[in-house]
């Protein structure tokens, strides 16, 4: 049976939360300044008021115990949330400082860093701005992250998601490459040498839709590499087609390095979102953000 819940403390919150983030006690101790009998002693009270096992203690390091790993992803929140609160409580009347976190993919992070990033700054010049780039979805785990832009779907109820707008994947290749093979049907891509975005194999299923028709190929070619922004570069260097994302293509296609081809044909479109957790909104640097993102990052999407 469970002790009373209310009577746990943050610290023993924060000094669990540490200890399985670092992997062990004496690492979580030094991290937080404490005594290594400190941090033991507020695992074990959150143990003993909880009423289950959260580690498991070996003579070296310790593992956090199955409900131990499902505990730790709401303490995590809890304590965002908390530092939440220090934060609204702290800024400055009319005054927006201090740092904003945000995770994308790399070729959307590039995008944002080059055309949102210098425009906070002119505005909020004491505003520092951090980039993650990742292809993994797991930012938003990470309280230290305050916005997310993701593609597809947001399928998390601890997050609100803005929609932003959509993007499709064209094809291109470098001319040369468009003048030495007849592409008139998607279709036509069997056997040509395309550029795929894996990191297993140089194989892909490639989705086209047009005016309501839609068609799925299998292709593939001599290269594979989990990387768009290097898909363009070996696109440019004539090795190959590729699909990638419209918004990366604008100045290639005008300076003709690069060439799309069937035209009428594109991707499915992919929702783009910002997402963030409930309440960080109210905090005067994460909405300058935000009001500023919604404004530009709509514009960056369209074709």
């Amino acid at each position: 049976m469970f002790a009373d819940i209310r009577t746990i403390g943050l610290p023993a919150l924060l000094s669990f939360h540490t200890v399985a983030r670092l992997g062990g006690i004496s690492a979580a101790a030094l991290h937080l300044g404490m005594a290594k009998s400190g941090v033991s002693r507020h695992v074990s009270q959150l143990e003993a008021s909880l009423g289950v096992r959260l580690l498991e203690r070996g003579s070296r390091v310790v593992r956090l115990t199955p409900v131990g790993w499902r505990l730790d992803e709401r303490i995590r929140s809890i304590l965002a949330e908390v530092d939440l609160l220090g934060e609204i409580a702290s800024e400055e009347v009319g005054r927006v400082s201090g740092q904003v976190t945000m995770a994308a993919t790399p070729e959307f992070g590039a995008l944002v860093v080059r055309r949102l990033f210098p425009e906070l700054q002119r505005l909020h010049p004491d505003l520092s701005l951090v980039m993650r780039a990742d292809y993994a979805f797991e930012d938003m785990q990470d309280p230290d992250t305050d916005l997310a832009i993701r593609i597809g779907d947001v399928d998390d109820d601890r997050l609100v998601a803005l929609r932003m707008g959509s993007f499709a994947r064209w094809l291109v290749a470098a001319p040369d490459v468009v003048e030495r093979i007849n592409l008139q049907i998607p279709e036509n891509l069997v056997g040509q040498p395309c550029l795929t975005f894996r990191e297993d194999r140089p194989a892909a299923t490639w989705r086209f839709v047009s005016a309501g028709r839609e068609r799925s190929v299998e292709v593939t070619g001599p290269i594979a590499v989990r990387s768009f922004s290097i898909l363009q570069e070996l696109a440019r260097c004539g090795l190959g087609l590729a699909f990638l994302p419209a918004f990366m293509l604008g100045d290639d296609l005008a300076s003709g390095r690069l060439v799309r081809c069937l035209p009428e044909w594109a991707s499915p479109s992919a929702s783009v979102f910002v997402a963030f957790r409930p309440g960080v909104r109210n905090i005067a640097r994460i909405a300058a953000v935000l009001d500023l993102a919604q404004q530009v990052l709509p514009e960056l999407l369209e074709p």
